[in-house]
């Protein structure tokens, strides 16, 4: 079992999404992967806007009651707080991971704008058996040099300098960072616990330095290529797959 944590704010950045990139859409898409019974998530109030509110809520109940007899009773956990920033809220949702499951235990943080492809619940397992961290995001800042507005650590030719496995159904590669979308145990949460509170003090995660550190303590962190999920932001988007129409 994967325990998802679920975090929908109105208080993001304003940035060009998908024209399907809903709260709603995004929040569907990634129930029709994850049981809901697994599913636990966080509403920050801040700013939250009454059409969020009626699409999350007054919708998401009627959805519930049409469909919730084939898949399931309810969320694992639903919750309205105040945090007033992305920091904040990683703060918050990484506290109650900790308290609230075991160590030998899976969880996968996701934020409000990503699409999953089918099937993505099954490729999490498979890479959570060979990595410390893993991602279904392939970020497309992997194949762009630092001189054209990418990653500083892709080479000029646009690759990455990395290491690729097999499970059963896809390739992963090592990569160096990764967004605040991502999953591990809670064990391993607990063991780097110093450096996740060092890199999301303030308003703002800085998830590229804090799995940078992570490198540098020994940690894998594996994306599958290609990707099977996304980030649903056009010029960052997992690369090979049409998501706006997923």
């Amino acid at each position: 079992m994967i325990n998802v944590i679920y975090r929908l704010s109105d208080n993001g950045y304003n940035k060009p999404k998908f024209p399907n990139a809903t709260k709603l859409h995004c929040f569907k898409n990634m129930l029709s992967q994850f049981h809901p019974n697994w599913v636990h998530v966080f509403v920050d109030e801040t700013n939250l806007l009454p059409e969020t509110r009626q699409a999350m809520i007054d919708e998401n109940n009627h959805w519930w009651a049409e469909y919730g007899d084939q898949i399931g009773a309810g969320f694992g956990h639903f919750e309205f707080y105040t945090a007033g920033s992305s920091a904040a809220s990683w703060r918050h949702v990484f506290d109650f991971a900790l308290n609230k499951f075991r160590p030998e235990e899976y969880v996968y943080f996701v934020e409000d704008d990503y699409l999953h492809l089918e099937g993505a619940r099954s490729i999490l397992t498979q890479g959570l058996q060979i990595a410390d961290y893993v991602s279904l995001y392939d970020h497309n800042d992997k194949y762009i040099p630092a001189s054209q507005g990418g990653n500083p650590f892709i080479d000029e030719d646009a690759g990455e300098v990395t290491k690729v496995f097999r499970t059963k159904d896809v390739h992963w590669k090592l990569t160096n960072s990764t967004t605040m979308t991502f999953a591990t145990t809670v064990a391993q949460l607990r063991e780097d616990e110093a450096t996740w509170r060092e890199f999301t003090q303030g308003s703002h995660p800085n998830d590229f330095s804090c799995f940078l550190k992570l490198r540098e303590l020994g940690r894998s962190l594996i994306t599958p290529i290609p990707g099977y999920s996304t980030h649903c932001e056009p010029r960052w988007a997992s690369p090979g797959t049409d998501w706006d129409v997923v």
